[in-house]
């Protein structure tokens, strides 16, 4: 990769190179002894987000396990696993975002709205549910069109742009709803099968499975291609890509179509599988999907961030709402839980940098 390509990066992405590096090599000074096999894989583990997250996931799997053995069940994971698809489709689209930047407030709207559009078509129209769905899609691509349109060209911040989408969105969802929930018909049509279905000779949802498929070629995207770069360069110092002639607007709208196409697709999907269109579809999405983000390590600063870490994000908020109903908790505690893990995770996340930063410039000052 060109000098060109290089990302930029902050002083905090700067730092954990320089921390790494000095816990997993041997240090010059002769009267330092050099890491041990053990310190290696513990800096290796510190220094990796995706693999606290993993711990994490794996922590509340045990925790829950223990508190109610029902949880560990192939029904409750299959649960789970229905659970995440939307979020994780939702989240892949997100990631790019916030890496490069910006932000979506309004893809749970987005989410809902094409679930509403899918319902109309393939119930009360009796278009052909695939069809239906990749209207749906293009539909959302356009939606995300638009606001990358307005934040890249006009200027206007993302966060106005995409609440003032979300208002717009949630009004549209009602009226061309008539704000009664619609029902799927015509249920023994392949799609319908498919979607509510399960790998053969699995319990794998089919649905979960295509969440998987797009998680994977989200994440080859993201660790190998020069638009990736791009993205992290953009999201990193924009003026800076800007100067190394990165197209930095062109980057922020590819990111906001992603978003959403994937939200349009991830609300066909979630009506083929439940088979009608709720009254709050999508509502509160948004927040669950930054805070899978966050939770995984992704930046809302922009410049840093990988799939794999949203998606245990997305995991993480599952099995907590699973998990506190199962040892008996009321409802609402999964929300409340869901919040200090996210203050809990930035804090932590913040804390590190910044003894990452420290770290940085005292060997500067040791080596000057």
């Amino acid at each position: 990769m060109s000098d060109a390509q290089q990302p930029p990066r902050d002083d905090f992405g700067a730092a954990d190179d320089v921390v790494t590096g000095f816990l997993l090599t041997e240090r010059d000074d002769a009267n330092i002894a050099p890491p041990t096999r053990w310190q290696r894989i513990l800096a290796r583990i510190v220094t990796s987000r995706e693999l606290v997250t993993l711990a994490v996931v794996v922590i509340l799997f045990v925790f829950f396990t223990l508190g109610n053995p029902r949880f560990a069940s192939v029904n409750i994971l299959v649960g789970i696993a229905r659970r995440i698809t939307p979020i994780g489709i939702l989240s892949i689209g997100m990631t790019f975002l916030l890496i490069a930047g910006e932000l979506d407030l309004s893809v749970g709207a987005s989410f809902g709205f094409g679930s509403v559009l899918i319902g109309q078509l393939a119930s009360e129209h009796h278009w052909d549910p695939w069809l239906s769905m990749a209207v749906v899609i293009a539909v959302g691509l356009l939606i995300g069109a638009f606001n990358g349109t307005v934040v890249t060209r006009l200027g206007v911040p993302s966060f106005i742009v995409t609440l003032g989408m979300l208002a717009a969105l949630r009004g549209a969802g009602n009226a061309l709803s008539g704000g009664v929930q619609t029902y799927a018909k015509n249920t023994d049509q392949f799609f319908y099968h498919f979607f509510n279905g399960n790998v053969p000779g699995t319990r794998i949802p089919n649905m979960f499975l295509v969440m998987l498929i797009l998680t994977l070629i989200g994440a080859l995207i993201l660790a190998t291609t020069k638009f990736a770069s791009d993205v992290y360069a953009t999201g990193g110092n924009a003026e800076a890509a800007r100067n190394n002639g990165i197209a930095t607007r062109r980057v922020k709208m590819i990111c906001f179509v992603l978003v959403g196409g994937l939200a349009g697709l991830a609300g066909a999907i979630q009506f083929g599988y439940i088979q009608y269109v709720p009254g709050n579809a999508g509502v509160g999405f948004e927040l669950q999907v930054i805070a899978a983000a966050v939770i995984g390590g992704v930046g809302l600063f922009g410049g840093r961030g990988t799939i794999l870490g949203s998606l245990l994000g997305a995991v993480i908020l599952a099995e907590l709402t699973s998990g506190l109903v199962m040892i008996g908790a009321r409802d609402y505690w999964d929300g409340v839980a869901a919040g200090v893990v996210i203050v809990v995770a930035v804090a932590l996340d913040e804390l590190l940098r910044r003894g990452a930063a420290r770290t940085l410039a005292r060997a500067a000052a040791q080596r000057a």
